[in-house]
């Protein structure tokens, strides 16, 4: 969560414990009360912890940064040292970082972490010790644009070992990064004024923000999957979303004004009509041949539809999502929407 104010994490976080049923193996959740982060964790579920219980209720832990983590042990045991998010001191700023997917053992062997060490086995610790390591050398104290297009390449690189989700915060930014092959899933929802009713997907319970929310508060909400029966943006495959003060500030593959503006091109409702007019899936071969558009504008199309939540990838496929053998469907929570805008 990144907001304008300080803010009480206990709507989302209803919904974030119950992600423990499919992730076991430990939940923490790290904040910042001033310029030092506060880390609550357990190596067990979310949904069983009654600590989760009492944060989902606590209405004294505020913070305008919120990072949480479910987690599903792939590397390293069940413990306290394993379960994010992890904590480091650099430039007189506490770091807390949370990765989902699984690096290869290459890292340990290839990565340098310089004065940074891990405590616990998980790649993801690693990973993290080897980030800070490259932060302190770039010598990044104030984060500018410059550091933020270094940072998404420097994401890329590591995500080359495996599946790299990661969400990381100095206390003043919020970055966000996606696994260019798509791994799992992350998607972000805006909250600002008016405040309207919201339910809990993986729960029966609805609230009205009008009656929760100061009004002048406004920001993010970024999630793995979608929390809530809000509109979602999904992030772009590769993608690094810079959050700060509850304000999207950078993204290296969209333009920051598709974040207000949700409107669709007439090139993209034609794409969009070819995937939802077809039966079953289709492949990006077939988009391109009935598009008749350039391979190249086909797959930026296709790309943007990606990101903005309209189509799915089918999750069966072997290759990814730019090879013309990928194949595509509709998001089904969209297709009365979708209905309605290529009808148009």
């Amino acid at each position: 969560m990144s907001f304008n104010l300080p803010v009480t994490p206990r709507i989302s976080f209803k919904g974030f414990r119950y992600r423990g049923k499919e992730n076991p193996d430990g939940w923490g959740l790290a904040f910042y009360p001033d310029k030092s982060a506060i880390v609550f964790k357990e190596p067990i579920s979310a949904i069983k912890s009654p600590l989760s219980r009492f944060i989902a209720e606590y209405r004294e832990v505020r913070s305008k940064i919120f990072i949480g983590h479910v987690r599903y042990a792939s590397r390293g045991g069940v413990s306290f040292k394993n379960t994010h998010p992890f904590k480091r001191e650099l430039n007189g700023r506490e770091y807390v970082f949370a990765h989902n997917g699984t690096l290869s053992d290459e890292v340990r062997d290839l990565l340098e972490l310089g004065r940074f060490k891990p405590v616990g086995e998980t790649d993801s610790e690693y990973v993290f010790c080897h980030l800070l390591k490259c932060i302190e050398e770039r010598g990044i104290d104030t984060w500018d644009k410059r550091d933020f297009e270094w940072l998404a390449r420097k994401l890329r690189e590591i995500n080359e070992y495996g599946t790299f989700n990661c969400i990381f915060s100095d206390g003043r930014f919020l970055f966000c990064y996606y696994d260019v092959s798509g791994y799992n899933g992350l998607c972000f929802v805006q909250r600002k004024p008016p405040y309207g009713r919201i339910r809990l997907r993986d729960k029966d319970w609805e609230i009205n923000l009008a009656g929760e929310k100061d009004p002048r508060q406004r920001g993010f909400v970024i999630a793995t999957r979608r929390l809530t029966n809000e509109e979602w943006i999904s992030f772009c495959p590769g993608e690094l979303i810079v959050f700060k003060d509850g304000e999207l500030i950078y993204s290296n593959l969209r333009d920051l004004s598709e974040v207000e503006s949700k409107g669709l091109s007439e090139i993209e409702l034609e794409i969009l009509r070819i995937i939802r007019l077809n039966p079953r899936r289709i492949s990006l071969e077939k988009i391109i041949e009935r598009s008749r558009l350039s391979e190249a504008k086909a797959k930026q199309i296709v790309f943007s539809l990606l990101c903005k939540g309209y189509i799915r990838q089918d999750s069966r496929d072997t290759v990814k999502w730019h090879d013309r053998r990928a194949t595509f469907y509709t998001e089904p929570s969209k297709r009365e929407e979708i209905d309605r805008l290529i009808k148009r």
